[in-house]
């Protein structure tokens, strides 16, 4: 059975794929939204997802995203294996599952009127106390996007870095010390003032100077470029350096895209491309969006892509 799987990935990937090692520098694999379908109707829970990834050998993962409490406190997020995701106007107003420093919020001045800041300290005393604690924190998907960071339908300057002081001065205090990392569509990292505030944070007027507003690593999500586009992109958003930020990258794993088994497995194939091509390239993640039951649990449907993320993965996580 090994056997017959290692000579289908061989086929369906192809042998130039397999020429060049991955980068060395990646440490987690794994799927956004884990919990994508646990307030579905029927419910199909992270652990059952885990399952789906993970069954007969398909996918190895070591850090998967969720998006509830709840599930921190399942053992599929044992040992750091869980990222969490932290949202901003999300969901209703009440009643969301999510974790939302201002559900339902649709203006930077109806988040804080909803108590936002606070509500920063309380997602984080609670993951603190959660029975897993996570490997990470997703923090606040596409900020410059969020109507609950603006203000008449225009990002207001600083509030995503003045969210991650907070952020992290709730980590502090509560004694949460992981990585916070978000994902930028390609329009926020082409944009010069977004790329600065991510890059710097926020100014002392709005976060202490010994308090860290940049997140840790960064992402881009973008579902048709080229390597060499992506790798201009992450360089202007993430210039390399010794102490600077980590490289997320969001390969694309889902039906939901409207691409069929060959335009999403192309997709897919630019991220690996892209790891061999750069092989010292600051990539510390691989967070493919999403989990999606159309794909993963329809492997017939789509067999060169789910063939691929099954090789990445198990290439990536079976290094020494």
């Amino acid at each position: 059975m090994l056997k017959r799987f290692a000579l289908l990935c061989w086929c369906l990937i192809g042998a130039n794929a397999l020429a060049a090692g991955p980068n060395a520098n990646i440490k987690y694999y794994g799927y956004d939204w884990l919990d994508f379908y646990a307030t579905a109707t029927p419910s199909f829970s992270a652990t059952e997802a885990l399952k789906a990834i993970t069954g007969t050998g398909f996918s190895m993962t070591n850090l998967n995203v969720v998006h509830t409490l709840a599930s921190l406190n399942l053992p599929v997020c044992a040992g750091g294996t869980c990222a969490v995701n932290i949202q901003a106007g999300s969901g209703a107003v009440s009643g969301s599952p999510f974790i939302d420093i201002c559900p339902g919020a649709d203006s930077n001045g109806s988040c804080q009127a909803a108590g936002s800041w606070n509500a920063i300290w309380t997602a984080v005393k609670k993951i603190a106390e959660a029975k897993h604690k996570p490997g990470a924190i997703y923090f606040i998907d596409e900020p410059f996007d969020v109507p609950a960071l603006q203000t008449a339908g225009k990002y207001d300057a600083y509030q995503y870095s003045s969210y991650v002081c907070t952020l992290r001065q709730a980590m502090q205090q509560y004694g949460v010390a992981i990585p916070i990392y978000t994902i930028l569509s390609y329009r926020h990292a082409n944009n010069a003032e977004w790329i600065r505030e991510i890059q710097q944070g926020a100014p002392a007027t709005a976060c202490p100077a010994n308090v860290k507003s940049t997140p840790d690593w960064v992402g881009v999500d973008n579902y048709n470029w080229s390597v060499a586009d992506m790798w201009s992109t992450y360089n202007r958003l993430a210039p390399i350096s010794a102490a600077g930020q980590k490289w997320v990258l969001v390969p694309p794993s889902t039906a939901s895209l409207g691409m069929n088994d060959q335009q999403l497995h192309a997709q897919i194939q630019l991220y690996w491309d892209f790891i061999n091509q750069y092989p010292n390239a600051p990539v510390v993640y691989i967070m493919n969006w999403r989990f999606d039951r159309e794909v993963t649990e329809n492997r017939a449907a789509y067999p060169h892509s789910t063939a691929l993320l099954s090789f990445m993965a198990n290439t990536l996580l079976a290094k020494p």
